[in-house]
């Protein structure tokens, strides 16, 4: 939901962008701009960490290189976790993206589990553009507690993503479309939304917009604040 709210939030502004789908299990992502906006599928869990010749590293490489080259901004939504292949690919991705002077804006989602805090600090000596999300679509903020006590005080920004309802979210899959889309199928005559689901739609991706408004315009001072952390002083 992370990458459609995005995407739909860079349409509302009418800014130019694509997406890189690397989550291999269903590419439902990938289904929703698909015929609309450039967009890829793959599996990034077939990159091989330990070998410099996989050729599907090549390919992913080979596409990434080809939308950032034409587009303004590039949408890449990953498998969960962040482990020692998609690390791969994140240093790919900033090599990329720096030489061609883009700017790679890490938005990663968190989840109510504290032992998956751990891979920040190792993100942060990467990226300085890092911006934590707490999904609220696991919970309530409560559940977070454990990055709200060690870790939050070392951005500037966290960004909540608050819940839609499960019946606009299957709703939105469904049909293989984005928020700002949906809300604008009603004109093109393909499908009228229901008036309280256009509403509440309406209104989550209003929310949105307003969490990521600063992170869209911000280009140049660095989400980083606070960075005691990376050495251990919470461990």
């Amino acid at each position: 939901m992370f990458c459609l709210a995005l995407a739909s939030a860079f349409d509302q502004l009418g800014q130019d962008y694509a997406v890189l789908d690397g989550d291999g299990r269903t590419g439902d992502v990938h289904a929703a701009f698909l015929r609309k906006r450039p967009a890829r599928w793959g599996d990034f869990r077939e990159l091989r960490p330990e070998s410099h010749n996989c050729s599907r590293d090549s390919e992913y490489e080979s596409m990434l290189y080809d939308l950032i080259a034409a587009n303004q901004h590039v949408i890449v939504n990953t498998p969960d976790g962040a482990d020692s292949i998609l690390m791969k690919w994140f240093d790919v991705t900033l090599r990329h993206t720096e030489t061609n002077n883009h700017q790679f804006k890490f938005m990663y989602l968190i989840s109510d589990r504290p032992d998956g805090l751990g891979i920040l600090p190792q993100l942060a000596e990467r990226f300085q553009f890092l911006y934590p999300v707490r999904n609220l679509h696991f919970g309530a903020p409560e559940l977070f507690s454990a990055f709200d006590t060690h870790y939050s005080s070392g951005f500037h920004i966290v960004v909540d993503l608050q819940p839609l309802r499960g019946e606009e979210v299957r709703m939105l899959f469904d049909l293989g479309t984005f928020p700002a889309e949906a809300l604008e199928l009603k004109k093109a005559k393909m499908f009228t939304l229901p008036a309280l689901s256009r509403a509440r739609i309406a209104a989550w991706q209003n929310s949105f917009n307003e969490e990521i408004d600063g992170i869209i315009a911000n280009d140049e001072v660095s989400n980083l604040k606070n960075l005691a952390w990376k050495y251990g002083m919470y461990e």
